[in-house]
């Protein structure tokens, strides 16, 4: 039996200066202004090793990735127009819808030099719901996979506001995944520095963490129950505390404080957090470690008892993230040894873990990939 990778977290951009084609004429005075003071600079978090045109090469990625025995991509950004980093209040909507889009648009052009291994998701701001509708639309009919859940910024709607409700009506319509990105939403840390990246590095899974607790406790996976959510490069280390604490909190009535009492306020949930964890999520371990997940507790073979939650190989999905700094390229078959020669771990765990759960989340044709999983996929002893 051969498996090959569909790796859940690649990170792809256009050069920076190319944006300009696919931002609309209106904005490319603004777009040169933006992009003026980046000249030069690097485009991009690559390591150097790996090269910036990993990020808009399709034939690199594709030549880099096979050595590694992947055989598809599913992509988050690696940089937009517009972009400022990271900020503590929303950017202009215009300027981000802009930048959105010119990465979308360059998204879908990349993503045709072999779509049936590159599946892009679509960048969607949730300022204007209306337009936010509208765009989710267009990536469908644009063959995009998934929609990229955005940064919660402050002074922002919470995702568990029912005005979001158009927005995950028009997600679950066109079948497509979200996918939360670790860090997506995190604060500006100042002075800059060591620290600032430590900090970072401690928090980030917090604040990726926020829209699974607000989307399960506030009903969205009841009122839209074929959602599907991806926890991608969040870490996995909180995710068995936070769901064994929400399960705990969940059981308790609504009458548990005089205040909600006192606001008449009842659950919008129906089923405990590691129910919805098991039929609406999934998690994108990458770079994919041991040192993130335990192995054996992924494993069905023999399966270690653990009370409460774990994390199991059903909802577990691999990442290489490349070409980032931290990505596990080149040493992509240590981590798959590291799987397929675990005693616990079956191989059809191992198949789910590599291939197929990202190919059922994301809804990613295997038939087309069989020929490339003979030529580089990896042996499974069954």
């Amino acid at each position: 039996m051969k498996v090959g990778l569909i790796s859940v977290d690649g990170h792809v951009k256009a050069p920076r200066t190319s944006y300009r084609d696919y931002v609309d004429p209106a904005f490319r005075d603004a777009f040169d202004i933006w992009a003026a003071p980046a000249q030069g600079s690097p485009d991009g978090n690559v390591r150097p090793t790996i090269g910036e045109a990993a990020q808009w090469d399709a034939a690199q990625r594709l030549t880099d990735l096979e050595t590694q025995g992947v055989v598809a991509e599913v992509f988050f950004p690696n940089g937009v127009a517009f972009d400022e980093g990271r900020v503590d209040r929303a950017p202009d909507p215009a300027l981000t819808r802009q930048g959105n889009m010119a990465y979308n648009r360059w998204l879908v052009e990349f993503c045709g030099h072999a779509p049936d291994r590159l599946f892009g998701q679509a960048l969607v701001s949730f300022d204007d719901i209306d337009q936010a509708v509208r765009d989710v639309h267009w990536a469908k009919d644009h063959g995009l996979c998934g929609i990229v859940m955005p940064p919660l910024y402050p002074g922002s709607r919470f995702f568990f506001d029912p005005a979001f409700d158009p927005i995950w009506a028009a997600v679950e319509e066109t079948d497509l995944t979200l996918s939360q990105h670790g860090g997506t939403g995190a604060p500006n840390y100042q002075p800059p520095g060591f620290a600032a990246i430590m900090t970072l590095a401690t928090e980030h899974s917090f604040f990726s963490g926020r829209s699974m607790w607000q989307m399960m406790l506030g009903g969205v996976f009841d009122r839209f129950p074929s959602l599907r959510l991806a926890f991608v490069e969040t870490e996995v280390w909180w995710l068995q505390p936070m769901i064994d604490q929400l399960d705990r909190r969940m059981k308790v009535g609504d009458d548990w404080t005089d205040f909600a009492r006192m606001l008449n306020r009842t659950r919008a949930f129906t089923r405990l957090a590691s129910e919805y964890w098991v039929t609406n999520c999934m998690a994108g371990i990458s770079p994919f470690a041991a040192s993130q997940v335990s192995i054996d507790q992924l494993g069905s073979n023999n399966r270690i008892a653990t009370p409460g939650f774990a994390i199991r190989a059903e909802q577990t999905m691999f990442g290489v993230d490349y070409p980032h700094f931290e990505s596990i390229f080149p040493a992509t078959p240590d981590a798959v040894a590291e799987i397929t020669s675990n005693p616990h771990v079956t191989a059809v765990d191992a198949e789910r873990i590599l291939f197929s759960n990202a190919a059922t989340f994301y809804r990613i044709p295997a038939a087309p990939l069989a020929d490339h999983v003979d030529r580089v996929g990896y042996s499974l002893t069954a």
